[in-house]
């Protein structure tokens, strides 16, 4: 008889905190993004190499984030630990088993409007999705209330991203915002009223994005979902939309640098931004979504 098979645990939600301002937010979002997701919540403090230990200042910041968890968690179990390391190596070891890892965009209680070197290298190295918590000054987090904005460039992986980014919608009972965004320079413009001629890309881009619609539609019949289609900057279009919204998703293509769109939201969203890794290529979204000349990879 075959011995019977135990499923293996589940993912947790990872998140970092070194007791700042900005670390305090991320906790209460990684609380409650784990209690929609039903997963375990591990808050992680990173301490430098010591031969003396962890302070007792670190035991107390921790059941500090642990208190905050619970309450944004609907009180689901929390496991704290401390870990000795460089914070960016550590969250990056930790993530490789993590369903999600969480951090602030900046630590050490520094209220900049820019990122953190932590959140900066995760962005770069986390092997899971990584969700970095901004917000603006005087919003809640987390934040109900406004719609989910996915950004995509119609390139393959596009597909995927809108699915994940409305299946988050639909967990928060919130609305979707796809956007897509192409830049066209000047002179293209320019010959291009010369000679009359339509606007390119956009059929294209609309025709894709409306091959997403129907998929999106078939999964989430409720969901309400809104899309933008337009020409101009990527990074400056879509980081005015996170303004509306309660968190927006950006690809990072394994193997590729972050992106200037991602690179741009990283450093000034008004709202949390999730980089959800994408494979290189995506055979499945290759057949929905066109290659749109012109467009911008997120």
């Amino acid at each position: 008889m075959d011995p019977v098979s135990t499923p293996p645990p589940a993912r947790p939600v990872v998140v970092g905190t070194d007791g700042s301002g900005g670390a305090t937010r991320a906790v209460a979002w990684a609380a409650d993004e784990a209690g929609l997701r039903g997963l375990p919540l591990h808050v992680v403090c990173v301490v430098a190499r010591s031969s003396s230990g962890p302070l007792p200042e670190t035991d107390a910041l921790l059941r500090r984030a642990a208190a905050i968890a619970r309450i944004n968690g609907g009180d689901r179990p929390v496991e704290t630990r401390i870990a000795v390391g460089t914070p960016a190596h550590v969250l990056a070891r930790l993530g490789a088993d993590a369903d999600l890892l969480v951090v602030g965009n900046r630590g050490g209680g520094r209220a900049l409007p820019t990122i953190g070197t932590t959140a900066a290298r995760l962005a770069r190295a986390a092997p899971c999705a990584l969700a970095v918590v901004r917000a603006a000054p005087g919003r809640p987090v987390p934040d109900r209330a406004r719609p989910i904005l996915v950004a995509v460039d119609g390139r393959p992986g596009s597909a995927v991203l809108v699915r994940r980014a409305a299946e988050l919608a639909a967990g928060r009972d919130a609305d979707l915002h796809v956007a897509h965004v192409w830049e066209e320079s000047t002179g293209d413009i320019l010959r291009r009223l010369g000679r009359r001629e339509r606007v390119p890309h956009r059929e294209e881009a609309e025709q894709a994005l409306q091959e997403i619609a129907s998929a999106v539609t078939a999964d989430h019949p409720e969901l309400r979902v809104r899309w933008t289609v337009e020409r101009g900057s990527p990074a400056w279009s879509v980081l005015q939309l996170s303004e509306l919204a309660q968190l927006v998703v950006v690809g990072r293509h394994r193997g590729r640098g972050v992106g200037t769109l991602a690179t741009m939201l990283l450093h000034a969203s008004s709202s949390p931004v999730l980089l959800a890794p994408l494979p290189l290529t995506t055979p499945s979204a290759a057949r929905t979504t066109a290659d749109i000349p012109g467009t911008v990879t997120s």
